[in-house]
């Protein structure tokens, strides 16, 4: 069985790169969860406001109901502002999102095909479409490809890995039918 070797960069470029995805994922994070926080804030907000009324603990809390709507829809819209930033903000900085664009449109038609199957599409159908389209043998082409560009370089920790996934990937494609790829 061959040893499954991963990537890695260890020069300062390849940490800034991990830098700037990690910033990016940490964007994206605060971007699915301000809303929550709004939703959160808000809720304790109207709990304190209306504890406010029946103790009167903090003067500054006596606020009308309009006040208190008003205030409810500024952290709401507060935080649509900053999900929108932050998402604004990891699509610019994102070291993945402009490199390979079409590798990811390609990544999205095969999680559609996972979703269709999992809706219940004819799974035949979209074997015999993978089939069709030739991708494991493009992607073959492409990681041996990529095995010699890091080879060249004198990159030989990476080309030996891209050289075991390059066979996984032979092997996926051979199994669709698609005998006549390289040895």
């Amino acid at each position: 069985m061959t040893e499954i070797q991963h990537l890695n960069s260890t020069d300062s470029r390849g940490r800034a790169l991990r830098a700037r995805r990690h910033i990016t994922h940490g964007l994206r994070l605060v971007g699915d969860h301000v809303s929550t926080l709004a939703v959160v804030v808000a809720g304790v907000g109207v709990a304190v406001w209306i504890a406010n009324d029946i103790v009167e603990f903090a003067p500054v809390l006596n606020i009308t109901d309009g006040m208190a709507a008003l205030l409810i829809l500024a952290t709401w819209g507060a935080a649509l502002l900053v999900k929108g930033l932050a998402y604004s903000a990891a699509d610019r900085i994102d070291p993945d999102s402009r490199d390979g664009d079409e590798l990811w449109e390609a990544t999205t038609v095969f999680k559609d095909a996972v979703e269709d199957l999992a809706n219940g599409a004819n799974y035949d159908n979209i074997r015999l479409a993978l089939q069709a389209s030739n991708a494991l043998p493009a992607l073959y082409e492409l990681t041996v490809q990529l095995r010699t560009a890091y080879a060249q370089d004198g990159e030989m920790d990476e080309a030996a890995a891209l050289s075991d996934t390059a066979a996984l990937v032979r092997a996926a494609a051979q199994s669709f039918g698609h005998r006549d790829i390289g040895q």
